[in-house]
């Protein structure tokens, strides 16, 4: 299913599969459609420049920001942008505006000049971008070996230039790949490192072929489909794993690299879905852990939730759900999976210049966890998505928020697949949060905070709630100043300062809290401290 027919994507960071050092690759292929696709084809980036095709690209591109972009801009603009940023492949190449029309200069020299469409349509103005690159690339040998997306990349980042730091160009092969963490791929379920003897198995994902199939952790991957892959590279071997829904693969796996054996695995490649929330329990207090928004989100949290209820009963206690280092992912996700817990109300209201993109989303279903206490855990790193549900459930009562001020990423990106198999997304509107504040720039304020002062144990927590210093009062956690009001901003702020930690304190406060329903109420303001209050 095309992205921009379901555009409400929000997100701040890409789950990229680099983290400390280490490349993760989740083996398979976009589940947008049920065709398998050659990678090879699809997504060569060494291809060379089409003018035809980069006409179809740039006007597509124009047309999505000229339409949909949250501030009004236009396709001249973006086409001079795209054009001026050519010189980061060659600083020879010079683009000047004359207002009707542009010189192409080189090495200084005045080469053609080029008159200005008479209209604001983006093909029109996509086509002398387009034609102007054509002309470039015969004058210039960085040009000329540059490959398609380098050119395509260099101009579309001039275009991103013009608009907010969160719209962007995603190339053809990480396109993919957030694509395949938003909607799942047909694979085997594996991570992996490349050694030099092959592929080293980092983890074997639940539930999915290759845990069936009964590869581990640690194994090393030699051979796929008989073929040696020690000297290919990470995409190579990919795409010797990747294939259509039901195909088969095999592999040769070396185990125990002490006294290693050989085995041999056929298996046949499933639907995989990024899993985003793990749940454990501990003193009857259910955990759970989101680590981003995909499309599976919500329906894996409810999952969990009922899977705990049926093994605690009358005996869970609460909920904690950890947003710490938490990007985002899709809107939509995040606005059903605050909806599992909210039984009426608003959830988050969208804003911006598109008609569409002006939205009210109100709850409209039971409370799954049947109204026993919630509490949020959330640092500097939880934005966008997670800020919606963090936002959601502080505003309508059913949460305590535990931690440091959020990243504050309160914009939403609508997205659109460009005919190289890139994507482009663009900043469509603003969320606020049910009460009224822009979450954007600012962030959410936990109720309670862990890094004012000297509040380094959760003894120290207890005593400022207990002396009334906490929770922070409503009228802050609230407070909507302007966007351009820097200085009002970074007052609410630095309430409590921003830490990008995910320590066990958070936690321990938490676990003490659902432990104590007193101090729990007394933490979400339902009472004021007392003697009786503060003696359990």
């Amino acid at each position: 299913m095309p992205l921009s027919s379901s555009p409400h994507l929000h997100d701040f960071n890409r789950v990229l599969f680099r983290k400390f050092g280490v490349l993760l690759l989740l083996l398979g292929l976009s589940a947008c459609s049920g065709t398998y696709h050659d990678p090879n084809k699809s997504y060569d980036l060494s291809a060379s420049y089409d003018q035809q095709v980069a006409s179809r690209l740039f006007s597509q591109g124009f047309e999505h920001v000229t339409e949909f972009y949250i501030e009004e801009i236009d396709a001249s603009r973006l086409a001079l942008a795209a054009m001026d940023n050519l010189a980061t492949i060659d600083p020879e190449i010079e683009i000047i505006d004359h207002g009707d029309s542009l010189t192409l200069n080189y090495a200084g020299e005045p080469v053609s000049r080029h008159g200005y469409p008479s209209t604001l349509s983006s093909y029109a103005w996509a086509r002398l971008t387009a034609s102007v690159i054509t002309e470039a690339r015969t004058l210039s040998s960085d040009f000329n070996h540059a490959s398609g997306e380098q050119i395509y990349q260099a101009a579309f980042d001039g275009i991103a230039g013009e608009l907010d730091r969160f719209s962007r160009y995603s190339r053809p092969d990480i396109a993919r790949t957030d694509r395949d963490n938003r909607n799942g791929f047909f694979g085997l379920g594996i991570r992996y490192l490349k050694v030099p003897k092959g592929a080293r198995v980092l983890s074997v994902m639940e539930n999915t072929p290759a845990e069936s199939a009964g590869l581990e952790k640690e194994d090393i991957i030699t051979q796929v489909n008989n073929r040696d892959i020690s000297q290919l590279t990470e995409t190579v071997i990919t795409g010797l794993m990747k294939g259509p829904e039901n195909s088969r693969v095999g592999l040769t796996v070396q185990r125990n690299q002490k006294n290693p054996i050989t085995l041999q695995f056929e298996i046949t490649r499933k639907k995989i879905t990024v899993q985003t929330v793990s749940s454990s329990i501990h003193d009857n207090i259910v955990y759970l852990h989101i680590s981003s928004f995909n499309k599976y989100t919500t329906s894996n949290m409810r999952s969990k939730v009922r899977k705990a209820q049926k093994e605690l009963g009358e005996n869970l206690k609460g909920y904690i759900i950890d947003l710490r280092d938490n990007g985002g992912g899709l809107l939509g996700t995040a606005i059903k999976t605050a909806d599992l817990f909210i039984s009426s109300g608003t959830i988050i209201t969208t804003r911006g210049r598109h008609p569409d993109s002006q939205n009210d989303s109100s709850a409209d279903s039971q409370d799954i966890a049947k109204g026993l206490p919630i509490i949020v855990l959330i640092n500097s790193n939880s934005a966008s998505s997670s800020e919606i549900l963090t936002a959601g459930l502080q505003d309508s009562g059913r949460a305590i928020v535990i931690g440091s001020n959020s990243f504050g990423k309160g914009t939403v990106q609508r997205l659109k697949d460009l005919p190289n198999g890139a994507e482009m997304r663009v900043t469509w509107a603003r969320f606020h949060a049910p009460s009224g504040y822009a979450i954007h720039k600012r962030g959410i304020i936990p109720d309670i905070c862990t890094t004012m002062g000297n509040a380094q144990t959760v003894e120290d927590i207890i005593s400022l709630l207990k002396s009334g210093i906490l929770p922070i009062a409503d009228d802050v956690r609230s407070a909507s100043p302007a966007l351009d009001d820097e200085i009002a901003l970074d007052n609410i702020k630095a309430t409590c300062p921003q830490s990008n930690t995910t320590s066990e304190l958070e936690k321990d406060i938490a676990e003490y809290l659902l432990a104590s329903p007193a101090l729990f109420d007394l933490a979400k303001g339902r009472t004021t401290p007392t003697t009786s209050q503060v003696t359990n």
